[in-house]
């Protein structure tokens, strides 16, 4: 009879802990893609200046996915362009209603044969900006359109994220080849019933510039997302990394046949990594944001807005503002650079960074050109690069502020989900069902994660608590934390925990019975 009782309360208690979890973490996930390619051929952005489109090789697009977990929700955006300015991101997420702009990630695959969004390239006459201010208002709608429509979409979802080593055949750093990051990380959501893809976002770090043509072109970028969606459907995302000074193609470049290679390689290296994904059907997320200033050091810049090249209102004082964001998403973790970052300051971040995988996303929410440390900024190796940047306190400022987030709210990781899951416990306690009442129940969670929780219920008030209080206590759950996780997370069944020898209840069965009665769902 004891036995009954214990395997009927070890279910009643942790079907209260699967449903609190879920609660707490659950995914949903909706995908959209709008085509922002002209009407009229553009100037493109990238080599020379004036080269202006002959043809649309193929069309260029916004691709939007927005994730929420819990009421926390997110937007990721990859826009087959150069870059946009910070002005152009406030405006787009001016336009957005369905998620949060300071949730908002808009970022660019740098193309360098996609329209002039900045104004540096298409130059028709001296002091003209080639940019088209027609499209380039209709492209800002459109990106904000893609991101209501892919809210619209959302839908229960399970990511699987993966990283692999060592994706050569893409890239190849032309100043220094030692220094050279050929990871890839790999985050893919699928819907949780039918198990179709959603999205898929790819980082890597590479300049998709192999094609210096009179073609528009999203380059590699649209090889890679034919390979990707081909085989496992959904919207394929790429989010470029740290790919300054100078990372680009490994090719010899105006070759549609090598652009393809390239861009199969790049996708069938995502599709690897996806071979050995791990599936997570929940996953908290956070979400940092900071604005940052930058002392203005660059003429050259300072003369092209005083001519007014740039199709935002740039560089009209000493210092330029800009942001950074710092995202965890379970075991993801994600910071963002505004421009183009050297190898450097990416191996430097993802030094610190905790999470896996570690997406470190360049040319996003602003494009201010080459981001170098202190200590490469200037040198003859780096004479364009110097050229084409603010200033030489750029790779501080934005480095110092984003390693100070990644200390400040580390990724979920499987040693703190046990944690993560009493902290949400509060919220979920319903006090008129607790008057009168006085019970204490300790959790001894052994293994790595692991440790003791206790929930004090007194009178209608809940109290948690990390460690043993030395009080008398009613009823004790013995397990380790993974067998703890693999409950809450719907992978064992609490009787089959409790058959096997890894889940033990001690004291007052009747207690611990009535825990399902003091939260809610």
């Amino acid at each position: 009879m004891v036995h009954l009782a214990s395997v009927l309360v070890s279910t009643v208690l942790f079907a209260l802990l699967l449903q609190s979890a879920s609660w707490a973490q659950l995914l949903q996930a909706g995908a959209a893609r709008v085509k922002i390619t002209p009407d009229k051929m553009p100037y493109l952005a990238g080599y020379d200046a004036n080269r202006r489109a002959r043809e649309v090789h193929d069309d260029v697009y916004a691709s939007a996915v927005v994730i929420q977990s819990g009421e926390t929700k997110m937007a990721i955006v990859s826009c087959d362009l150069i870059g946009l300015l910070y002005p152009a991101v406030q405006d787009i997420r001016s336009k957005v209603t369905s998620v949060p702009a300071q949730h908002i990630i808009i970022a660019s695959t740098h193309t360098h044969s996609g329209p002039d969004c900045i104004g540096l390239w298409g130059q028709p006459e001296q002091g003209v900006s080639g940019v088209d201010r027609e499209w380039y208002a209709q492209m800002k709608q459109k990106v904000a359109d893609a991101i209501e429509q892919a809210a619209r979409e959302l839908q229960p979802a399970v990511m699987r994220v993966a990283s692999a080593e060592g994706v050569t055949g893409v890239s190849r750093n032309v100043r220094v080849a030692e220094i050279l990051d050929t990871s890839i990380a790999v985050l893919q959501l699928r819907n949780a019933n039918d198990n179709k893809t959603i999205a898929t976002l790819v980082n890597y770090a590479v300049h998709p510039e192999l094609m210096d043509t009179h073609s528009l072109t999203s380059d590699i970028v649209h090889y890679m997302r034919q390979t990707i969606e081909g085989a496992e459907g959904g919207i394929a995302l790429f989010l470029n990394g740290a790919l300054g000074g100078m990372v680009t193609v490994d090719s010899p470049g105006n070759d549609w046949k090598e652009c393809e290679r390239v861009g199969n390689t790049l996708g069938q290296a995502a599709l690897s990594a996806l071979k050995n994904a791990t599936a997570l059907r929940e996953a908290s997320l956070t979400i940092q944001r900071a604005e940052v200033t930058i002392p203005l050091e660059n003429e050259r810049f300072r003369q092209a807005a005083r001519a007014g090249l740039f199709p935002e209102p740039v560089l009209q004082t000493d210092e330029v503002t800009t942001e950074v964001m710092h995202v965890t998403l379970g075991p993801v973790e994600m910071v963002t650079l505004p421009g183009e970052a050297l190898p450097n300051i990416g191996f430097q971040l993802k030094r610190h960074m905790k999470g896996n995988p570690k997406l470190v996303i360049g040319l996003a929410n602003d494009e201010l050109g080459y981001i170098l440390t202190e200590a490469d900024y200037g040198l003859p190796l780096y004479r364009y690069e110097t050229s084409m940047s603010v200033g030489e306190k750029a790779g501080r400022v934005v480095t110092d502020k984003l390693l100070a987030m990644v200390q400040q709210s580390p990724p979920t990781t499987g040693a703190s989900k046990v944690a993560a899951f009493f902290d949400a416990l509060p919220s979920r306690f319903r006090a008129e069902r607790a008057q009168g009442v006085k019970v204490l129940y300790r959790f001894n969670v052994t293994g790595e994660g692991g440790g003791v929780w206790e929930i004090e219920i007194n009178n209608g008030k809940c109290t948690i608590r990390r460690g043993a209080s030395g009080a008398r206590v009613d009823v004790t759950i013995n397990t380790n934390a993974q067998t703890f996780l693999a409950i809450v997370e719907g992978r064992m069944a609490p009787d089959q925990a409790y058959m096997s020898g890894q889940l033990l209840i001690d004291g007052d069965l009747f207690l611990a019975q009535r825990i399902a009665d003091f939260f809610a769902f």
